[in-house]
């Protein structure tokens, strides 16, 4: 009976597939230091002054009234923006686009917000405006 049990023992070891080894995921977890990452780079935006005098900020409608000069939703998009490119070491850049039927003084209003203090965005392209 003992010689039973064990060709029944070595039958079922010899049998059944082994389960093979956990492969080395090669895992990187995150460390403090920027050195040996890879840097992080934030995405342009895009500021549109269309024919109404509206301001466009990346496809979403923010100050409406072309008869104030102030712009405080432009301002505080521009402040998180470059709040957010001086977390991330990266220089923040802006498009402006202009339709030709927009007053001037709408699009100054916009150059004042890029050169406010809180700001301070140097990097300006000034595109003409395209119509999808």
């Amino acid at each position: 009976m003992i010689d039973l049990s064990f060709l029944l023992l070595i039958y079922f070891l010899v049998t059944s597939t082994l389960e093979p080894k956990e492969a080395d995921l090669g895992m990187t977890m995150p460390t403090t230091q920027s050195g040996s990452s890879a840097q992080v780079e934030i995405d342009q935006m895009t500021v549109e002054v269309n024919a109404a005098g509206h301001i466009v900020l990346n496809d979403e409608v923010l100050d409406t009234d072309p008869l104030t000069r102030e712009v405080p939703l432009l301002l505080d998009r521009l402040k998180t923006y470059a709040e957010s490119a001086k977390l991330t070491d990266s220089k923040p850049m802006v498009i402006i686009a202009a339709d030709d039927a927009a007053k001037g003084q709408r699009f100054i209003d916009v150059l004042n917000a890029l050169a406010d203090k809180a700001v301070g965005i140097n990097n300006v392209t000034i595109t003409g405006f395209k119509e999808e």
